[in-house]
């Protein structure tokens, strides 16, 4: 309960500083709007209601899936979330906050799933010294329910919170599926539901996901080392990648990338906009950019690198865990054996391959750190469990 409370309090914030701070036009409160639209739609019209999110207005029709702008795709991504919230307005007759609380109940089991998850992965293990035991359970806690930017960014109306629980869902059936050895028709309807959604909220996250879910199942069914499993499937992904449109031209993954740039690059200048190198369709220009984009979406915001005074708690934020980076590095759990964790070497390869997504596409660094803290859970949850504490304390200890 203690967590929810934190949850809807989070939400609250966002909604405050959204309108209070940023003013009328930003995303939060416009899916608002448009959810009150709606609501009016399914009183006055509701065949029209049904039917519309179903319906494309543009001349290519159903055309132009990956698409930014002018696609009935591209605007499918909100109309999801625009219909749920229109959906909260039967018993909130559209105030925000009340709207937000109702998303964020439903939100707030991806937390929940994520914990689970976890849980599994990195059970409660008995103190080798006999006195009771090493609970990780706050670890665990911390890592999927109170970073600052996943919480603040999940806990606002919009699709960022779908995807994040849409990505827990997918992970714990996959899970629970390999380790029961069971793809259960429960869990098969889970997990694919989980990618339909994923697929039209955010395409990019769905395209990293297929090689990575892939290696995962096939590392667990054959029992075949993970990290060798994980570099060999990937090398046939990027190769494909970069040739499966000279099998099929209507087939072209870096020109998706490569677009979704150049329509971020062509919006209005934001306020944290940074410098974004132009793709080309080609591997080669896939990595000369690679370093620059991992660079963003590790490193950035820098230290003092703050065009917006909103941005400086992120940067606080990001550099812990850097801090916490160098502690795993140094202080790392004698058992910790990770290359032999499939799942582990799963968020290594996925998160790495989303980071790379991001900092390709995104040319400004409040996006970038809302794209980002989707992520952070699945790479930070393992280090905080992975860090040797016991070590580290008994340091500082013999040090005083």
């Amino acid at each position: 309960m203690g967590l929810f409370l934190i949850k809807i309090m989070a939400g609250i914030a966002i909604g405050w500083v959204s309108i209070h701070i940023y003013g009328p036009g930003n995303d939060y409160w416009d899916v608002n709007d448009f959810a009150r639209e709606e609501y009016q739609l399914m009183l006055t019209n509701p065949g029209r209601y049904l039917s519309n999110l179903f319906t494309s207005d543009y001349e290519g029709g159903y055309g132009g899936i990956f698409s930014s702008f002018n696609s009935y795709w591209n605007d499918l991504e909100n109309n999801i979330l625009i219909k749920l919230v229109s959906v909260f307005n039967i018993f909130s007759r559209g105030n925000y906050y009340i709207n937000s609380l109702f998303f964020n109940f439903i939100i707030f089991f991806g937390h929940v799933i994520l914990y689970r998850l976890f849980m599994l992965v990195f059970p409660v293990l008995p103190n080798p010294s006999g006195q009771g035991s090493v609970n990780r359970q706050f670890l665990v806690i911390s890592g999927c329910f109170l970073l600052p930017s996943t919480l603040y960014f999940t806990s606002g109306i919009h699709k960022d919170g779908l995807v994040f629980l849409m990505l827990a869902v997918l992970l714990y059936s996959v899970y629970q599926s390999l380790h029961k050895k069971n793809f259960s028709v429960k869990r098969l309807i889970l997990i694919g539901t989980a990618f339909l959604f994923l697929f039209l909220l955010r395409n990019f996250v769905f395209l990293a996901l297929l090689p990575a879910v892939f290696a995962w199942i096939l590392a667990e069914r054959t029992k075949w080392n993970a990290i060798l499993t994980f570099t060999g499937v990937y090398l046939v992904s990027g190769l494909l990648f970069f040739t499966v449109s000279f099998i099929n031209p209507a087939i072209d993954p870096p020109a998706i990338i490569v677009n979704k740039q150049s329509d971020y690059i062509n919006l209005p200048v934001a306020s944290t906009q940074i410098p974004l190198t132009p793709l080309q369709p080609n591997f080669l220009s896939f990595v000369s950019n690679a370093p620059q984009a991992l660079q963003h979406s590790f490193l950035r915001p820098y230290p003092g690198e703050q065009p917006m005074r909103s941005l400086l708690p992120f940067s606080i934020e990001l550099l812990l865990y850097h801090i916490l980076l160098l502690l795993l590095i140094f202080f790392r759990r004698k058992d910790a054996v990770v290359a032999r964790n499939s799942f582990l070497v799963y968020v290594l390869f996925f998160t790495l391959t989303v980071f790379l997504f991001i900092g390709y596409i995104v040319p400004n660094l409040g996006s970038l750190v809302r794209y980002r803290s989707l992520f952070l859970p699945f790479i930070i949850t393992p280090i905080l469990c992975t860090v040797g504490w016991r070590r580290l304390g008994a340091l500082l200890k013999i040090n005083k």
